[in-house]
This record gives structure tokens, C-alpha cells and sequence, in this order.
């Protein structure tokens, strides 16, 4: 059995400033291609059979710079994209915070979730059940 490796895509200006991004395309800053060209020496020992990536142009770029030659028949899954923030979508948690005290994304109504829940790793495990659900939220 293979190994499932992860990857979160490099900086982007507004994951450098603290804005929650979901479905903003915004692309990788200089320090984010950076960190994903670092990736490419430990991933080039790997044997890579898949590569999924969201849409997003932050996603496609890191799978390109961390992957090299293995990203480039990478499917792109609109099941991958990041949360959609709604009407938060660009603003900072403190921003969020200052019209709806106590906003912790965890515990945030379900209407700024995901639109579509994620099928691509049950599919791809082959199994139903299979990371179903949301993560847990951290305790505070």
C-alpha cells in the first residue's frame, strides 16, 4: 500500500496578512514558490502515481513547484477547493469578530461551509466511510 501525502499550498499575500481566502484565485507570493520548490528534493525520492489538486491557481502552482514532471497530469477536482467563506471571504478573524463576537470558524454556522462536501479521498480509498466528516475543533 502507497502513502498519501498532503501538501497545503504556499503563501499567498492574504494568508501572509491573516484573510481567511477560500475561493478567491489569488496567486503564491515569492516566499510561497519558494517553499514549494524546497518540497521538490524530498518528493523526487518518492514514487508519485496521483496528484490531485483544487482549481485554484495557489494549489496547481505549489503542485507544480513541489512535483516538478509528476504534477503534470494532475487532476483538478473542484471538490478540493477551500472553504467558502461567504461574505468573509478576504476579511481577517478580527474583522469577522468585530460584527459577530465570538466568531471561531469551527463553531460557525454551517451556511459558510463547503457547498459541495469533499468525495475525492473516499473515492480514491475506495472506501465509503472513508474521511467522512469535518475535523474535529481544537479545544480552547
Amino acid at each position: 500500500m502507497g502513502d498519501l501525502i498532503l501538501l497545503r499550498h504556499g503563501e499567498t499575500e492574504w494568508s501572509r496578512i491573516g484573510r481567511h481566502t477560500g475561493r478567491t484565485d489569488i496567486p503564491l507570493t515569492a516566499a510561497g514558490e519558494a517553499a514549494a520548490a524546497a518540497l521538490a528534493p524530498l518528493l523526487a525520492k518518492r514514487q508519485i502515481v496521483a496528484v490531485l489538486t483544487s482549481p485554484a491557481r495557489r494549489a496547481t502552482r505549489t503542485a507544480e513547484l513541489a512535483l516538478g514532471g509528476a504534477a503534470a497530469g494532475a487532476e483538478r477536482d473542484p471538490d478540493l477547493w477551500e472553504w467558502d467563506y461567504g461574505g468573509y471571504e478576504g476579511m481577517t478573524t478580527d474583522q469577522i469578530q468585530a460584527s459577530r463576537p465570538g466568531w471561531y470558524l469551527w463553531r460557525h454556522p454551517r451556511r459558510y461551509r463547503p457547498s459541495r462536501r469533499n468525495r475525492t479521498i473516499r473515492r480514491r480509498a475506495g472506501r465509503p466511510g472513508a474521511g467522512a466528516g469535518a475535523p474535529a475543533a481544537p479545544r480552547r
